[in-house]
């Protein structure tokens, strides 16, 4: 879905020296982002050093192999989305004027931008203000508190990869623990086998919500990023699934001077 350029909307530089005050406490929620990274690498340490161990060393090395991979997906893209780029648009005068309506086509239907009082700007549609980052999002689709970051256009695609790979991750762990447990009932209780317990439990509880989260973002991609009925942004699942996957991200917003998001729009009318 693209703006339709109708008329350019001659307006001041858009990062004047009066640029609205930005204030935002990262203390506690980085801690929380760094504790989530740490229990990822404590509980995998454990697991490949246990059951994971106990089968490799009884020949079977897939297990290690494959549920090695995935961790190291999963934690490269944590540890990416965590410091990426979520669509961020750089805020706006304080001497703009928010009375100014501006109209936007998205497949031949009108939207009316939002004016952000926090930004100084007009939102361009689907943007939206993140109100723990304190930055309005390009495509924002929710913010993370697992990551403390917000997920929009620019790392949607990174976001949907640390689902899929952290939902196999947790299932071949899972299964790996459950065949340890199974290949050693009739021997007597080891240290091994209460490791396992420590790492198949903790895993059983964050299954699940990551397979509900993934469902929810499936059907969300599938619809066009909307449940609401007439959503103009929906092309179809097939063409929606390629517009998130496959088309290209583009420029980052917050480093492109003089970019003014109303240029794409055209002032409504009465």
């Amino acid at each position: 879905a693209l703006l339709t350029p109708i008329t350019m909307v001659s307006s001041q530089s858009i990062m004047p020296p009066n640029e609205p005050p930005m204030e935002s406490s990262w203390l506690k929620p980085s801690l929380f982002a760094a504790f989530n990274a740490m229990l990822l690498i404590t509980i995998s340490g454990i697991f490949f050093a246990f059951p994971c161990r106990w089968l490799a060393q009884n020949g079977q090395w897939e297990f290690a192999v494959v549920s090695g991979l995935l961790f190291l997906v999963s934690f490269c893209s944590l540890i990416f989305l965590n410091g990426s780029d979520p669509g961020i648009l750089h805020r706006g005068s304080l001497e703009e004027d928010p009375n100014i309506q501006y109209i936007a086509r998205v497949n031949n239907k009108a939207l009316r931008l939002q004016w952000c009082s926090k930004c100084s700007f007009h939102r361009p549609p689907r943007t939206h203000h993140c109100p723990f980052c304190n930055i309005c999002v390009e495509d924002f689709d929710h913010h993370c508190p697992w990551v403390n970051n917000c997920v929009g256009q620019r790392n949607f695609r990174v976001f949907l990869l640390l689902l899929v790979s952290l939902c196999l991750y947790l299932v071949v762990v899972l299964a790996t623990s459950m065949l340890f447990l199974i290949r050693t009932r009739h021997m007597s209780w080891s240290l091994d086998s209460a490791m396992t317990f420590v790492v198949a439990v903790p895993v059983m509880v964050l299954l699940l919500p990551v397979i509900l989260l993934l469902m929810i973002q499936a059907v969300s991609v599938s619809k066009g990023k909307s449940l609401r009925n007439n959503n103009p942004f929906d092309q179809g699942c097939a063409n929606n699934w390629y517009l998130t996957i496959c088309m290209p991200v583009g420029p980052n917003r917050d480093e492109t001077p003089g970019w003014e998001p109303w240029a794409l729009c055209f002032p409504a009318k009465g």
